[in-house]
């Protein structure tokens, strides 16, 4: 009799949990968030949506979502995700990301950047690895952008870990929230050993050439056009704001709300609706449904 051939095991998949929070001003949940949810369910075995402005999940969300947290709008997104955390055991899973929806996206499949090998050995990592500060005169701080942290298992377990959200504070102002919080928490899981990384790493990437923001220039915007030129070269900068075409060629499958509500670089903003028209794996109306609205 001959032997069966020995089955291979299939690697497992993570067990991964994603919370988002959640703000709208008028309470709605925003097509582009019921996208960005349908998108993030397919890669979670728990889905926790944290709303700051909604009193209830709509019933179509209900079957998608497993937990819904309702708070009063105060203490900005970490507030929300620390609510959002105490729903369920964080430690329970390989990883917990934190997500908001200040971003359009994902625009195209986010299983990728969520595999990719660049973040695949840290225990706290994002799609933008900044070094910028909240004062151009401050130190440069290596910091996971906010809107995107993933955190994983030996994070999870930590004490540092559980000292940060069991001691977080409810701060007055985004100002601080980004010093104390986004950059803070970096900081201090850095200080404790963890290791830290970004698709996008602004920490090691080239200063930002005059052939890159060519494109953005017009004679007939010269206003907006200096703004750039004299914005792109100073250090550091947001990529998540300047940049946006660096983050789509490094994987990251997103696009900062801001960026075309405030446009605080002075990029041509109809340059950037027409790439982003070319990702065809997202609608651009939701875009511009949600500008019409909000923007």
């Amino acid at each position: 009799m001959s032997e069966s051939p020995p089955t291979l095991a299939l690697p497992r998949r993570p067990s991964r949990a994603i919370v988002l929070a959640h703000f709208d001003p008028d309470g709605r949940f925003d097509p582009h968030v019921r996208h960005a949810l349908a998108a993030y369910r397919g890669h979670a075995e728990r889905l926790v949506v944290v709303s700051n402005s909604a009193r209830r999940l709509p019933p179509d969300l209900a079957g998608l979502v497993d937990a819904f947290v309702p708070r009063a709008n105060v203490g900005y997104d970490f507030a929300a995700w620390r609510d959002g955390l105490a729903s369920f055991r964080p430690a329970d899973h390989d990883e917990v990301i934190c997500v908001n929806d200040s971003v359009y996206g994902p625009l195209f499949d986010i299983g990728p950047a969520l595999a990719d090998a660049r973040v695949a050995m840290a225990d706290l990592w994002g799609m933008v690895l900044s070094d910028q500060n909240t004062s151009r005169s401050g130190p440069r701080v290596p910091h996971v952008q906010s809107w995107f942290l993933g955190m994983r298992r030996r994070l999870l377990e930590s004490d540092a870990w559980a000292g940060f959200w069991h001691g977080l504070a409810t701060l007055p102002t985004k100002r601080d929230v980004v010093e104390r919080n986004e950059i803070g928490f970096s900081a201090r899981m850095a200080a404790a050993g963890f290791r830290l990384a970004g698709l996008y790493d602004a920490t090691r990437a080239p200063p930002v050439s005059l052939a890159e923001v060519w494109p953005h220039l017009s004679p007939r915007h010269p206003r907006r056009s200096w703004r750039l030129l004299r914005k792109s070269r100073r250090l550091p900068h947001n990529p998540s704001e300047l940049v946006w075409w660096r983050l789509w060629e490094a994987g990251v499958p997103y696009l900062k709300v801001s960026l075309l509500r405030v446009n605080h670089y002075g990029l041509d903003l109809g340059r950037v609706l027409a790439e982003l028209r070319q990702v065809a794996a997202y609608d651009p109306a939701l875009v511009h449904a949600h500008l019409a609205r909000c923007g």
